[in-house]
């Protein structure tokens, strides 16, 4: 049984706040799955940040598709990979091309800019990842990755739940998904300065809760199936794993030594200025024209209209199947508030799977919206030695 009930003081006064409008997400838990973690930090005189948790319905047995959030550990990952591999001329922005194989074809080798098919690194994929939710960055660095680097690496690093098993596009089987394409980096002039051979995973193609499945019907090939929604070779990611994942992006500097991610200021600075770009800031002409709620829903929800620009919400966004997530660090370097808060909701009333019919903007952002101006409202009210520190 799905329960929403808390004894939190705290998350009772911030949901006391919320106007009564939302209420029916409350007396419906089993509809909507909300999980949620508000994280509230605390500075010291030396401004080393204290985190206080404060969790509601989180419940890792209860399945919900990350999407894109996964997006966060893999573009870190990558970065670590690159250094741990510690190759004279090999970095973040070295070309890479993710090389084709007989009977797999590779969409997602260039970035298509405006009318301009450009060669792609590491860091061009992450910042498309992180702007604008880019599958086709996310599929490269996944090559890269690999599978079992990602999943070994995540484990070593204290988040061993989380179980990345596919690719971010249509069509891919379990056994494909197994398969990493061969990888080549080159420099400016086309010399070969790393190449890596394809691989096969040799980790489980199913999620720890398989068997698994959402939904009461869903749509395959143009075809209503009367069936639950299978989900047993979905990524799974607990809501708190990934929201640890953020605070140790974020808040480097309380993670012990041996769970560290190898990354460099450098790294960090990349993966915290991108996660807090709009759409408009990025100068990548292919974004030029997307509104800037396009993947900030704490921050804007359905609305588009303009905030302060001290004002930041530094995220990675989900968004299918009819599950909304966010996972995100807000910062107002005016007002000196910030916290973290993470998010995932269930709006996919008629329960019918991969029929794009979902109440993302009537119900999962709006509400996003006003949870975190609750969360906001009160963290104005709070005293506090100093502000944000937001890494940028």
């Amino acid at each position: 049984m799905f329960t929403h009930v808390t004894s939190d003081p705290l998350l009772k006064k911030l949901l006391a706040s919320l106007r009564p409008q939302w209420q029916f997400i409350f007396e419906n838990p089993e509809r909507y799955r909300l999980q949620f973690i508000y994280t509230r930090i605390d500075r010291d005189a030396e401004n080393r940040p204290h985190f206080s948790h404060h969790p509601f319905g989180v419940d890792r047995l209860r399945y919900f598709y990350p999407a894109s959030l996964v997006k966060l550990p893999v573009a870190a990952l990558a970065l670590e990979k690159i250094n741990d591999l510690s190759i004279p001329g090999l970095g973040a922005e070295t070309p890479l091309r993710v090389v084709a194989t007989p009977g797999r074809e590779v969409p997602y080798d260039r970035d298509d800019d405006g009318n301009e098919m450009d060669p792609v690194a590491p860091a061009s994929s992450i910042k498309r990842m992180l702007v604008a939710s880019d599958n086709g960055g996310y599929n490269r660095l996944w090559e890269f990755l690999t599978r079992d680097r990602a999943n070994g690496r995540l484990a070593a690093c204290g988040f061993g739940d989380i179980r990345l098993l596919h690719r971010l596009c249509a069509g891919c089987s379990p056994a494909e998904n197994r398969v990493s394409n061969p990888i080549r980096f080159c420099d400016d002039a086309g010399r070969t300065i790393y190449e890596q051979p394809g691989s096969v995973s040799s980790g489980p193609d199913t999620n720890p809760l398989a068997p698994v499945s959402f939904g009461r019907a869903f749509v395959e090939k143009g075809e209503i199936r009367t069936a639950p929604f299978k989900a047993d070779y979905l990524n799974y990611a607990p809501l708190d794993d990934l929201h640890r994942f953020l605070i140790a992006i974020i808040s480097p500097g309380g993670v012990p030594p041996e769970k560290a991610l190898h990354l460099t200021e450098e790294d960090y600075l990349l993966l915290r200025t991108w996660m807090g770009r709009l759409p408009g800031e990025s100068g990548m002409v292919r974004y030029a024209g997307y509104p800037d709620n396009f993947k900030k829903f704490f921050l804007f929800g359905s609305s588009n209209a303009p905030l302060s620009p001290t004002l930041r919400e530094y995220n990675v966004a989900g968004r299918a199947y009819g599950f909304l997530s966010d996972l995100a660090y807000l910062a107002d370097t005016e007002r000196d508030i910030e916290f973290f808060l993470s998010a995932t909701i269930y709006v996919n009333a008629n329960e019918r799977v991969n029929d794009d019919v979902y109440e993302y903007d009537t119900i999962g952002r709006p509400f996003f919206a006003a949870l975190c101006g609750a969360v906001y409202d009160y963290e104005g009210t709070r005293e506090r030695r100093s502000g944000p520190d937001c890494g940028e």
